[in-house]
């Protein structure tokens, strides 16, 4: 696999980065996450943290496995957020007011791309000069401007309410994209809503279509922080830009939306171990996975502070 990958993020005039992105490699993809911790709740950045956490430990755990239904993965790992958030909100005292998150993860395997959100946090997916694809928020202004009720103006810039998130009393639904085989030089494009917001889509085609996506990344981040001025949120990208011929691999999901059942993938959420040959009943499974789960997250929970490295990096791997 040939691919550039660049991610930064950067604190705008909020007091705290609520923002958190991460990705992780294997033999055969590379997984990409942002979360975008929402304010009006208590410790957003323990929600994206943990979110963000989850999801990359999720992907490492299967090792250098092919994941052979992608979909499924990203829905049962945003699940495992969910529930490990809510978990250790309710430990640490925070019942009333859970920590939430919106999150975007994207799953790259075999020269094919997976993604799905919760929220407003957004993946943007070019290619050949244009914008072949976005998600669509879960947002009223957004679904109002899908529905042809706003403009782009107002959809941009309008007081809307998230209606989807990871924490809380209510289980994600995941909206998840198509099955995308990727051409040579499609980059996708994973941001908050504190870079989105400052650009007309048009704009970001632009930008993207730079040579290296290291300077289109940081020309992005650059130009919201200029065009917020007084307010600016924080800040949060990750470009990825697909440098191999395209694949002759066959798809996995014949390239269509999928349509999984997401209430039995809910019912069945549990801690993604790896893949054992030991039998283990599956009450007590449940009960040692989310045990060890509080074990993992504990010890940056009690370390809420602590900012993440953020470092650009171009990878390519033979």
């Amino acid at each position: 696999m040939n691919y550039s990958i660049v991610h930064d993020t950067r604190r705008g005039t909020r007091k705290n980065n609520q923002d958190r992105v991460a990705y992780s490699e294997s033999q055969n993809g590379v997984f990409m996450v942002i979360a975008d911790g929402m304010g009006g709740h208590a410790r957003g950045d323990v929600a994206a943290q943990i979110t963000v956490d989850c999801l990359i430990d999720s992907f490492n755990r299967q090792g250098q496995d092919r994941i052979d239904n992608p979909a499924a993965f990203i829905v049962s790992s945003m699940n495992f957020a969910h529930l490990t958030l809510n978990l250790v909100s309710r430990k640490n005292g925070l019942d009333e007011d859970m920590p939430r998150t919106t999150c975007v993860a994207c799953l790259v395997q075999n020269g094919y791309a997976y993604w799905g959100h919760v929220g407003d946090s957004r993946l943007y997916l070019f290619g050949d000069g244009e914008l072949l694809s976005r998600t669509i928020d879960h947002s009223t202004t957004d679904q109002m401007h899908q529905d042809g009720v706003v403009d782009e103006q107002f959809q941009r810039f309008g007081q809307g309410q998230v209606l989807r998130c990871i924490g809380g009393n209510q289980r994600p639904v995941v909206t998840l994209g198509p099955e995308t085989h990727l051409g040579q030089g499609d980059t996708i494009l994973l941001c908050t809503d504190g870079v989105w917001r400052a650009f007309k889509e048009k704009q970001l085609i632009k930008i993207v279509n730079k040579e290296y996506i290291e300077d289109s990344v940081d020309e992005m981040l650059n130009y919201s922080r200029r065009f917020f001025t007084d307010e600016c949120d924080n800040l949060t990208a990750l470009a990825f830009r697909w440098e191999d011929e395209p694949t002759r691999d066959e798809p996995l999901l014949n390239l269509s939306a999928p349509d999984l059942d997401q209430e039995k993938l809910w019912l069945n959420a549990k801690y993604p171990r790896k893949r054992t040959s030991t039998p283990v009943r599956p009450e007590k499974q449940r009960i040692d996975n989310i045990d060890s789960a509080i074990a993992e997250i504990e010890s940056f929970v009690n370390d809420l502070d602590t900012e993440i490295e953020i470092t650009h990096r171009t990878h390519k791997n033979d």
